[in-house]
């Protein structure tokens, strides 16, 4: 039984899946197994992740048809036979100690969950994986201050792909299928259950900045997802009863939405419905909104006029500026 089982996620992106691939073949922990699964690619994918297999045993593949990210990472999960699972995008590549220090870190300090700094790169432009690594600090976080990371470096507690988790935590949580953004539906589920975290502070994961990605593409309806999200997130935290989580929590859900309610009217004007959608949860927690200690006067008056005028709102909008802008990646 391997150690550690490596979960890539191969959809259409042929000309990736090379530099993909041999990142992690080429890493210097070697008690691994590699779990390729084709989310019914139409292009070449399929066949390169056969022939990568016929060259190295560690290597799996399954296919399968096409149902998005969440099912294909779910069905990595479901065949994987390592104590510890990490994850890969098939247009992203490792440093080629990742492996070694995660693992070393998370074994050494009992943890639940290690992980990384990341690095993005513009595409054609590799960062040498096997340069020489930086002097870097390690830090271990219990559970409520790994949870509280989500609001002081959002995106290296969100994504699945700069961690080592260990294996129990997915015993009961899944990636929720038919989301554009099942990480941030899951993250907080994942942070919740480690009893330890640990940080290790330097880039070992690099993913590709490419035209066609979730950041450089153009507003759609399933962006709405972020919200619904973000609002999965604070239920959550409420009915744990964590009072300071839940009010960050309200806060982010609330700027959120005010975001992408006003982008979508100038970028989306037929998407009432799911406007609609976003603003019922918003109404359902407007007066834990409003109460909440971590939003400010001035907010508290926008978004009370937004509850009752929206027409209204629109006139104050214009001179209050979102301190915290949406991140895509």
């Amino acid at each position: 039984m391997p150690k550690v089982s490596i979960i890539a996620l191969i959809y259409n992106l042929e000309a990736y899946m090379p530099l993909c691939i041999n990142s992690v073949l080429e890493q210097t922990f070697k008690d691994f197994e590699l779990i390729l699964v084709n989310d019914g690619s139409t292009d070449n994918s399929g066949r390169i992740c056969e022939e990568y297999a016929k060259k190295d045993k560690r290597i799996s593949v399954v296919h399968k048809s096409n149902a998005g990210i969440a099912a294909a990472r779910n069905t990595g999960i479901s065949y994987a036979s390592g104590k510890y699972i990490t994850f890969i995008d098939c247009d992203d590549y490792f440093h080629e100690q990742m492996v070694e220090i995660l693992y070393k870190e998370i074994v050494s300090a009992e943890a639940d969950i290690a992980m990384c700094d990341f690095s993005p790169t513009d595409e054609g432009k590799e960062i040498q994986r096997k340069n020489a690594l930086p002097d870097y600090s390690v830090t271990s976080y219990t559970q409520k201050r790994g949870l509280h990371g989500l609001y002081e470096k959002n995106l290296t507690y969100v994504v699945p792909w700069n961690k080592i988790y260990r294996k129990k935590l997915f015993a009961d949580i899944e990636y929720p299928s038919g989301y554009l953004y099942d990480d941030e539906f899951t993250a907080h589920k994942l942070l919740y259950e480690a009893n330890k975290i640990v940080y290790v502070q330097v880039p070992l994961y690099f993913y590709i900045i490419r035209n066609g990605s979730t950041t450089h593409s153009p507003m759609t309806e399933k962006k709405f997802d972020k919200v619904l999200a973000l609002h999965d997130r604070a239920k959550f935290f409420r009915e744990k009863k964590l009072r300071e989580l839940e009010n960050k929590a309200l806060l982010d859900f609330t700027e959120y939405f005010f975001w992408y309610y006003l982008q979508s009217k100038i970028e989306l004007p037929e998407a009432d419905d799911r406007r609609t959608e976003i603003k019922n949860k918003y109404n359902q927690l407007f007066f834990r909104i409003i109460k909440n200690p971590e939003t400010n006067k001035k907010k508290k008056v926008v978004f009370s006029v937004f509850r009752f005028s929206p027409f209204i709102h629109k006139l104050l909008i214009t001179g209050w500026k979102n301190k915290k802008q949406p991140v895509e990646y």
